[in-house]
């Protein structure tokens, strides 16, 4: 399969789940399973400063797919999020101030409805989530 000149196999997705895991496991070793994914997404950075101290049981990676420079967010802590569907905006223990626009809709809400569950289960504090729904 050929996509702009490239030469792309055609993996299955449980070998590609199994793939990104490795390429994850690189990055974080303690990383044990993939949640979700999402196949295409930007990330977007608002200037809003602090700093931040907790060590994550959650997390999510936006692997970049132009170098090694991935951006990494723990979930749990400070992170609030707030679903504008096609976009998903947080700000992370830090206080930065972030989007994440997702190419495929269905996807922004899959991911935010997995933010939710994992907020309500772990955190000690109601979460502080908007999840709007799509219209359809």
């Amino acid at each position: 399969m050929s996509h702009n000149g490239k030469l792309m196999p055609n993996l299955d997705e449980k070998t590609t789940k199994m793939l990104n895991l490795t390429v994850l496991q690189r990055i974080d070793p303690l990383v044990e399973e993939i949640l979700i994914t999402a196949a295409h997404v930007t990330f977007y950075e608002f200037n809003i400063d602090n700093s931040q101290n907790t060590q994550p049981r959650f997390q999510f990676i936006v692997m970049n797919r132009r170098n090694t420079d991935n951006l990494v967010e723990n979930l749990l802590g400070d992170f609030e999020y707030e679903v504008q569907v096609p976009y998903l905006l947080y700000r992370n223990a830090s206080q930065e101030v972030n989007g994440i626009w997702f190419y495929n809709a269905r996807e922004c809400e899959e991911v935010a409805n997995l933010f939710s569950r994992i907020l309500n289960a772990y955190s000690k504090v109601p979460t502080k989530s908007k999840v709007s729904p799509t219209k359809r």
